[in-house]
């Protein structure tokens, strides 16, 4: 059987969430939490679950093992921001 390689946020996100810019943010806190699920609108056209937070422009999101969620905010004004929010339980 072969073993599930173990991805995290930074895993993920753009190489750009890495390189410095974004270190300062609540989702750079979380870059090695682990990645429970991916949502890619472009990918899974069919079965795109939303981002369930405010932000309007994210395309790509992902669900972490500790209950939160980190999206990619691809604002065409402001640029990208990766917002967090706490997911609710089922």
């Amino acid at each position: 059987m072969a073993e599930r390689k173990i991805r995290t946020l930074k895993d993920v996100l753009p190489r750009e969430f890495i390189k410095g810019s974004y270190n300062e943010t609540k989702a750079y806190q979380l870059k090695d939490e682990e990645v429970k699920e991916e949502h890619c609108r472009h990918y899974q056209q069919d079965e795109y679950i939303s981002w369930p937070g405010s932000h309007k422009n994210v395309y790509f999101w992902v669900e972490l093992m500790n209950g939160n969620a980190v999206g990619w905010n691809e604002n065409p004004v402001r640029g990208w921001s990766f917002p967090v929010i706490k997911l609710k339980k089922d």
